[in-house]
């Protein structure tokens, strides 16, 4: 009787010490993250215009640090540019998956590809915030096309696109920092869009902007309510405390 109480007093040892080492671990990865949130697929424009060369190189790099650090197990990482033919000749810069970790997943494997993972994503952006020579428009309207296709087969994760421009689209058919924006031309440009079929569906995504700007402050004015009814149409869920020349903050979890 003594020995079957022994013995069963040990394999409850046993087994505390398996569940708390699983629980150490577990923590260790989330501690990576910060919590064990659903993953995400964030989708980051960065605008390639010669207006923002010098964007690129301070606000755009410090704004893109906050993104990089909110990563985290799971979440898929889409950087792509903001250039004169965006829609025609979209290539994403990188499309990375990042790992999830398992009790069935060797931790060293899970640390080294998580590692190599991020790092290919780092290397693509600074890439992107080295260049110099800027494209002669802006298509971010067409853009928004690209994010509503990449988002398209997405039926989990949590949806963010973050967009890295001074949110001045300056294409053939609109100039923002020529023409006066007022509600009446903010209804025109989104009624005719809506008639081409080009408004897209961004609903359930969560929209950031850093690196916006303008060449006065009621024109900077003009341009946010520009976007904030376009987003609106595109059935996004859109904030002004998320649009803004700096990006204050990110996701939280970290």
């Amino acid at each position: 009787m003594r020995r079957w109480r022994y013995n069963f007093l040990r394999f409850i040892l046993l087994g505390s010490v398996l569940i708390l080492g699983l629980m150490n671990q577990n923590a260790d990865a989330s501690s990576i993250f910060g919590d064990d949130k659903d993953p995400r697929v964030i989708i980051v424009f960065i605008d390639m215009s010669g207006s923002t060369n010098e964007a690129r190189r301070t606000v755009y790099r410090n704004a893109f640090n906050k993104v990089y650090k909110s990563f985290r197990e799971g979440d898929r990482i889409v950087v792509g540019t903001i250039t004169s033919h965006s829609y025609i000749d979209f290539k994403p810069a990188v499309d990375e998956e990042l790992p999830e970790s398992s009790i069935w997943v060797n931790r060293l494997k899970f640390e080294q590809e998580l590692s190599g993972k991020k790092k290919k994503v780092r290397n693509a952006v600074n890439r992107l915030l080295k260049q110099k020579r800027g494209t002669p428009y802006t298509e971010i309207l067409n853009s928004l096309n690209i994010a509503d296709t990449i988002f398209h087969n997405e039926k989990k994760r949590q949806k963010i696109l973050v967009i890295f421009s001074d949110m001045i689209q300056d294409s053939k058919e609109y100039k923002f920092d020529k023409v006066r924006i007022t509600n009446k031309y903010i209804s025109n440009v989104i009624e005719n869009r809506k008639r081409q079929k080009m408004i897209p569906n961004l609903s359930n995504v969560k929209i950031y902007v850093a690196g916006a700007a303008a060449s006065s402050s009621k024109r900077f004015r003009a341009i946010e309510l520009f976007w904030t009814h376009y987003f609106k149409a595109c059935k996004a869920d859109f904030s002004t405390h998320r649009y803004g020349h700096s990006l204050l903050e990110f996701e939280k979890g970290l």
